[in-house]
């Protein structure tokens, strides 16, 4: 099955409309059908790469997108298909850090941000880890 999204693929440069295969969430992660993206000042510093540590192009941004639940991978219990979910700037972290056992995640020297780290919500379907 194939998708649209939105890609940078230079900084500073206007996002492209390409097609994409949907991806298949892997264990602990859930495909979301999108149903809309806010538009943060992250996201255009990741389109700008004018950030110190820069994204790795091509990117799909986005990082505050909304939809359903379109699959689930092996071992996710918390949410169904159908559940209506948002999509935050916390991909995941090591879970096992001072700061990660703490509830500090999002200063998790390992963490990946959707949309930044991995793709983001500016798609008709983006990953997003369960736990978070």
């Amino acid at each position: 099955m194939q998708m649209k999204a939105a890609v940078a693929r230079a900084f500073g440069k206007p996002l492209t409309i390409e097609e994409f295969t949907v991806p298949e969430p892997g264990p602990g992660e859930v495909l979301v059908k999108v149903v809309a993206s806010g538009v943060c000042h992250t996201d255009l510093h990741a389109i700008d790469g004018d950030w110190p540590v820069k994204p790795t192009l091509p990117l799909i941004p986005g990082h505050e997108g909304v939809g359903n639940v379109a699959a689930v991978g092996a071992g996710v219990t918390d949410v169904k298909e159908g559940d209506a979910v948002g999509v935050p700037w916390l991909y995941d972290a090591c879970r096992a850090c001072e700061y990660c056992e703490t509830g500090w995640e999002t200063l998790c020297e390992r963490q990946r941000n959707t949309g930044y780290s991995v793709n983001g919500a500016y798609a008709e379907y983006v990953l997003a880890s369960a736990p978070f």
